[in-house]
């Protein structure tokens, strides 16, 4: 006896010394294995009916650790190679998770955006209608549902790069199920877990070659297939989760189990059973049914001021700051029901979602302000850009020009030899130079479309017009201002000729109506610079989540082409009875619209500094091949509003060093196409190009090019 003391006292004086020379590795986990896990072929000693009691009742907690796990050490690069599966496995899962995620949440901001805007961009006196209401209320619950899915599925991308690989995962998934079906256990939904993660992408690589035209480009049609299975294994992954995530959590015996078969889980492929899992007896928390209850109805007051204030006032600072309170207390709502549901994500998803809004608003707005006022349109103050030849105006001298010519015209020897659109005509076939239209006419035409009313509009077209054989045109139809998109048609007789002129982004309703319809395109294309979201999904796939409609079948609006469309189409008509053929031309979203309805009607189309159209061919049902054969881009280099989608059809770059904002001013870019084209209907250019240019920037030969 007395020797086992001495030996007893011994080992506890030397004991620290050991450790602190051999240390002594750690479990990672907190449970003894061989009480957790048996191999998946049956060999264990409790049968179904035992684990499903031992499951569901709470025993002891045990922190002792196994003689294996404190005997040996396994070095981590070992152990990757052991589990090599398991590495491989990791590295695609966080791809395709956080792949999905990037997709989900531009799709979902994109909705929640548009939905916004549509609502918005109602016109102020159209009352309270159905479709208001559900817009009102589908803004904090897109909001809210977007900041949940980002929320769980960052959980999920960083079990997937874990180890054990979607540890977490598995034993959410499995203690939901259990409670349905005892006989379920963690190695059935492993091996379905597999399942899915190899064949989902294998099924769709093959999908996908099987529909591809490509016969030299196959593999990338076979790689986007398989990344865009991977995206839905993902996105089927996440949504799963979640589900049982929310069933599991809401209970504190499952949770305390989930927590426990995690802890227990073995690597990805080993096809390890949890059998026996023990907790410690759980408290039972019932949520805060009162606490959730008061955060709801609080939302629900907060949305119903907020519809009276839309109705009245129609302000977007009001309407936009009361639609996120209401998110706010409808997520503590949630955050009362299920506590872990809701992290830090929801407050980085909720900032995203305002710094999204506020921007895209706030650059078309700088946009709109680039382009001719609106203020200046109403009370008939727009000036012209250019005078002609018999206006009063013409050929002034009591202003400094900094020295630009009067007017000039293109030598057979130029300094430069200018844009290949500047030799470009526009008209019927046969038709002299003369009598037929240049990029400069149609710049006036689209300018026009800018001035207030039906006087107005006659009024600056004389002073551009008047001198030239433009001079003898006839307005024949001019479109309510107010209306979005909107048109004016010219007629000129003696060149057998109609001109469609679309008005650009010029209102405060205009720059709804375009993050309307350009608000999806432009959050997938903002997800592109941080991940590969565009390169690597079908086009095919894009195109079918821009062509949602969410807002027009919200409201019950006709889309804001099919009139414009509509108006082109009979005056093509009446053209051809006349003898007439029809050309269209706009700015900014008249540009786009012009882009889609010549497209559609089968026109030349002329479009300044548009939208693309790449991504939007299913939603205006038009092909690129009708784009490429009807439509022209000018695009300025500096220019913003062309880069958002993607340009298709005759794209002719223009020089612009200016700011975006200026770069987009139709004033600019006629002054830009004067200054290296020239005006062969002598028109006065003068007083707005002298803005940004000078004698020197004139394509025509003088002392300053020489020198």
């Amino acid at each position: 006896k007395s020797i086992k003391i001495l030996r007893s006292a011994l080992w506890q004086s030397t004991a620290p010394m050991a450790m602190m020379i051999n240390p002594v590795p750690i479990s990672p986990h907190r449970y003894q294995a061989q009480d957790l896990e048996v191999a998946s072929n049956g060999d264990h000693d409790s049968s179904d009916n035992d684990d499903s009691e031992s499951s569901e009742t709470p025993p002891r907690m045990d922190r002792g650790l196994d003689k294996e796990e404190t005997m040996a050490y396994v070095h981590p690069d070992d152990s990757m190679h052991q589990h090599w599966y398991e590495t491989t496995t990791r590295l695609r899962c966080v791809f395709y998770v956080f792949f999905s995620l990037a997709v989900i949440v531009a799709i979902a901001m994109g909705a929640t955006t548009e939905i916004f805007f549509s609502l918005m961009a109602t016109p102020p006196d159209a009352g309270l209608s159905f479709g208001v209401v559900v817009a009102v209320v589908s803004v904090p619950l897109f909001l809210l549902a977007t900041a949940v899915y980002v929320d769980e599925c960052v959980d999920v991308g960083l079990d997937a790069a874990d180890r054990p690989c979607f540890g977490l995962w598995r034993a959410t998934i499995t203690v939901a199920l259990k409670a349905v079906n005892p006989k379920v256990h963690t190695d059935h939904v492993e091996k379905v877990l597999i399942f899915m993660i190899e064949g989902i992408p294998i099924i769709f690589a093959t999908i996908t070659i099987a529909m591809s035209t490509s016969l030299t480009y196959w593999y990338k049609d076979m790689f986007r297939g398989y990344c865009l299975g991977g995206l839905i294994f993902a996105l089927v992954v996440c949504v799963l989760y979640i589900g049982c995530h929310v069933f599991v959590s809401h209970n504190p015996k499952r949770d305390d189990l989930m927590a426990c078969t995690y802890h227990a889980m073995r690597p990805l492929g080993v096809f390890k059973r949890v059998v026996r899992c023990p907790v410690d007896q759980a408290e039972e928390k019932q949520p805060h049914w009162g606490r959730c209850v008061i955060y709801f109805f609080g939302g629900l007051i907060i949305e119903v001021l907020v519809l009276v204030i839309f109705v009245i006032f129609h302000n977007f600072p009001c309407v936009f700051i009361g639609q996120l309170l209401a998110t706010i207390l409808w997520a503590m709502a949630v955050r009362n029901y299920a506590p872990r549901l809701l992290g830090k994500a929801f407050w980085c998803t909720f900032v995203f979602f305002i710094l999204l809004t506020v921007g895209l608003l706030v650059g078309t707005m700088a946009q709109t302000k680039a382009g001719p006022e609106i203020k200046e349109a109403n009370t008939d103050r727009l000036a012209p850009i250019a005078y002609g030849p018999d206006t009063p105006q013409y050929g002034q001298m009591d202003k400094n020009y900094r020295g630009l010519p009067l007017h000039f015209e293109l030598s057979p020897w130029p300094p430069e030899p200018g844009y290949p659109v500047c030799k470009t005509l526009w008209g019927f076939p046969g038709k002299t130079t003369e009598d037929s239209m240049s990029i400069l006419d149609l710049a006036i035409l689209a300018f026009a479309s800018s001035m207030w009313d039906e006087r107005a509009i006659r009024r600056g077209l004389g002073k551009m017009l008047n001198g030239t054989s433009l001079g003898n045109f006839e307005l024949l139809e001019v479109e309510d201002p107010t209306t979005v998109g909107r048109w004016i048609v010219l007629r000129f007789p003696h060149m057998k000729l109609r001109v469609v002129s679309v008005r650009g982004t010029s209102s405060v309703q205009d720059a709804y109506a375009d993050l309307k319809l350009y608000s999806s395109v432009a959050v997938l294309q903002f997800m592109a610079i941080l991940t590969p979201v565009l390169s690597l999904m079908p086009v095919s796939v894009t195109r079918r989540l821009v062509k949602s409609e969410i807002g027009n079948r919200l409201f019950g609006n006709k889309a804001i082409w099919k009139r414009l469309e509509e108006s082109a189409a009979r005056h093509k008509e009446e053209g051809k009875q006349n003898g007439e053929i029809l050309v269209m031309t706009g700015h900014s979203l008249g540009g786009a619209l012009v882009g889609a309805v010549s497209s559609r009607v089968q026109v030349d189309g002329i479009g300044f500094s548009p939208p693309g159209l790449y991504y939007q061919v299913l939603k205006y049902h038009f092909s690129l091949k009708q784009l490429y054969d009807s439509f022209t881009i000018i695009q300025p280099s500096n220019d913003v509003v062309p880069r958002v989608d993607k340009q298709r059809g005759m794209i002719e770059w223009i020089e612009c060093n200016q700011s975006p904002g200026t770069c987009h001013r139709l004033t600019h870019t006629a002054c830009e196409l004067w200054t290296k084209c020239g005006d062969s209907r002598k028109r006065d250019w003068r007083e707005v190009c002298s803005t940004w240019y000078s004698k020197g920037d004139v394509n025509v030969v003088n002392d300053h090019k020489h020198r």
